[in-house]
Order: structure tokens, then sequence, then C-alpha cells
């Protein structure tokens, strides 16, 4: 199949964002965001969509009617990160949009607002809130003291009132998206169906110590909030390593230390913690050690631990049957059928709560993400661009009695 315009398209989205550097920084509720939005509105316009933009920036095309066949995924980045994570998905919903014909029966594409949480520390936003999962804080702050509150008004105008998913209008959800590891690349594989979605949780630690003369106060009068927190990320760390095989990733993200003078002794060390786990069980494994942290670093020396969640994510299974239905495809592809569960977060996973949902990865030959250097094959993308039609149809025909042949 022809796939020249998902190319013409790449590198026309490209242009909002791109840095000196060939990455891309196209944050969410940027200017380059919100435009990159309004050029896709009006291609999803130009294939026959009825599309609009909500308060969050979720952007919404319909053709046809229900049951809908829902494709989506996001165009929002991190910081000088790379052009296919998540673009790839987007831009495959707008490929089987132009090929989309009524008979077929109805399709909804969706590019999900804030799927990375970059800039205020909370991932899928805009699938989230759609699919009426728990209240966001509003007053949340990105690194230039800006409240999320305020970038999405400025940007789209509202907060509040996001639109909602109509999931008992949805048949099924379907996702295309490059693998953000290096599973397929060493199966050499590529292709894979996505079996299930590791929750992410984030939690804002902070550790409260006491500030005193960095040259005066003896050691064993310290109450080093900076110290601790370096025995605290070490602790985090051995325990990553340990709960690894069962299915779990921790990580400090961030760290913050006040006052932040040459002279002082930190009495205050904020982090940031992000968990990945695949299930619930090994999750806890986790965070029932915050209590037996803050004692002992309390006992050795003499500061405070307090652990509040960010958002608190459980893990997802994708839909069985879809899972079979992707295999198939991929097999007439005249590919092995692979199978992968995914360690980060997509918006899939929120999806999954209210409808059957299935996931397509694309190999990622450079093994990283969130950089520059993703790396991803061409010919890859082109053969999943088939598989994800091809899902789209079958299943479409599936609700609606038509074979869905071209």
């Amino acid at each position: 199949m022809d796939t020249q315009a998902f190319w013409t398209w790449w590198q026309q989205l490209k242009s909002y964002g791109s840095n000196s550097d060939g990455s891309l920084s196209r944050l969410a509720f940027t200017d380059s965001d919100m435009a990159s939005r309004r050029w896709l509105q009006q291609l999803w316009t130009q294939y026959g969509a009825r599309t609009t933009i909500d308060p969050i920036g979720n952007v919404i095309g319909v053709c046809g009617c229900a049951p809908y066949l829902l494709i989506s995924s996001h165009t929002d980045s991190v910081p000088h990160g790379g052009h296919y994570d998540g673009i790839i998905g987007v831009l495959g919903a707008t490929w089987v949009l132009q090929q989309w014909r009524p008979q077929w029966g109805g399709l909804m594409v969706i590019d999900w607002s804030s799927e990375e949480s970059s800039r205020f520390g909370i991932s899928t936003l805009g699938s989230r809130l759609a699919c009426g999962q728990p209240t966001v804080d509003w007053n949340r702050r990105d690194n230039e003291g800006v409240t999320l509150g305020d970038a999405v008004q400025k940007a789209f105008g509202g907060s509040q009132n996001s639109w909602q998913l109509p999931a008992d209008k949805i048949s099924a959800s379907l996702e295309l998206h490059i693998e953000q590891g290096g599973l397929l690349a060493d199966a050499d594989r590529p292709l894979a169906v996505v079996t299930a979605i590791a929750a992410p949780q984030r939690w804002a630690l902070t550790i409260s110590g006491e500030a005193n003369h960095s040259g005066s106060t003896l050691m064993a009068h310290r109450h080093d909030a900076l110290s601790a927190a370096a025995r605290l990320v070490e602790a985090i760390e051995e325990e990553s390593r340990h709960l690894e095989p069962s299915g779990l990733h921790a990580t400090v993200t961030d760290l913050h230390v006040a006052p932040g003078s040459a002279n002082v002794i930190p009495n205050e060390a904020r982090l940031l913690l992000d968990i990945r786990a695949q299930s619930s069980r090994v999750l806890t494994g986790l965070t029932d050690k915050f209590p037996l942290w803050a004692s002992q670093l309390a006992t050795s020396r003499g500061v405070h631990l307090e652990a509040e969640p960010i958002s608190q994510e459980q893990p997802g299974q994708l839909d069985a049957d879809l899972q079979t239905q992707i295999a198939e495809q991929i097999e007439l592809e005249g590919l092995p059928v692979h199978a992968v569960a995914s360690w980060p977060s997509h918006d899939s996973l929120p999806l999954s709560r209210k409808v059957p949902a299935g996931m397509i990865f694309v190999r990622n030959l450079s093994r990283v993400s969130h950089q520059p250097g993703e790396l991803v094959a061409s010919t890859d993308i082109d053969r999943g661009l088939e598989v994800l039609y091809r899902s789209a149809q079958r299943i479409s025909s599936g609700f609606h009695g038509n074979t869905g042949t071209r």
C-alpha cells in the first residue's frame, strides 16, 4: 500500500516544535502544541471528519455513525525528544481516515492532549479526563511557575469541561506506537502485539531537616536533608533492582534542594519518584517501604520523610480478542507474532478501563526514546500501518456486518 501521504504529514508535523539539533520540544499547551493541533484539525476535516478541539486540547475527529472504531495516540513531546513517540499513532490514524469508506462503519480518531508528564508531572491527562478518571490538581505548576489550570485556559479556553468518551458507542480502540525500549530490536521482530501496560505512579517525596552553618556544625549534630536524600535514592534503586524480575522499575527523576546556599546545610530536599509496575501486588511491594525508610532516616539522620501521591494509576491488561486479531494481521504480513508488555504508559491504559483496547508496537532500532536518537525504520512503520489498517477493517466489519474489502 502507498504510505507516501503518511510521510508527507510526518515532515509537516516536524515543523511544529523542532529544534536546531534535530530534537522535538512540543510540550503540552505551548504555542507549538496549539498550532500543531489546529493543523491536524484542518487535515482531518479535509478527509471528511467532523472535527473539534475540546477545552483540554484533545483533537477529536468523527465520521459515520456509532458504533465507532477508535484509533488514537498523542503528538505532544518531552523536551528535546524524538519524532516518533506517539506521532506515528496519530498519523497512522490519519492514514486510516484518509482511506475510510462510509460502508465500513463509524470511525473516531483522537490526538490526546498532554500524554507526556514532562511539564506538569501528570501523564495521559487528556485521555484520563475523557475517561472520567480522578480529579486533577489544576494548581500544579511547571518549572516556570505556570499552573496547569492557567496553561490550559490560555491554550484551549478551559479546564473543567473536557470532552467525555462515549464508551457505549465505541466498539474497540487501537493504538500504533513505537516500542520505547529494545525488546523488539533484540528479538529482531519488526512488530509486536502488546499484552499489558505497566502502571505509572508518581510520588512527591519531601525530606525535612535543619539548616545550619556548613562549616561550624559538627557531623554528629547535622540533620542534612540532601545527605538523607542520597541514602533514599540508593535505597529506592536497590529495591527496584530486587523487584525488577517481578515487573517493577522505580526511578527518582528530579531533585530540588533548599535553601541552595553555598555555606548552608540543606534543610529540605524534594524528590520526584516514578514507579512502573506490571501488577498491583508488586507496586505495593515498593510503596509499602515508605514507612520503613522514613523510620530509618529519622533514626540515622534526624530528618522527616513525607510521601505524597501525585498520580496513582493501576496496571492494565489489553483486550485478548483484539490481541488475537492483531496477531492474525501480523501473520498476514508474513511476520512471526511477538507479544510484549509495555513498561511505559500510553493513552490505551485509561482507555482499556472503558472499552476493549489493543496496541501494536513498532521496532525501535535505537532502543532509546524521549530523546532525538529515536530511530525507527520506515519499512517497519509501513508494515505497522498495514497491520493497523487491516485490523481496523477487520474489527469494524465484525460490528457492521460488512467485509471491509478494498
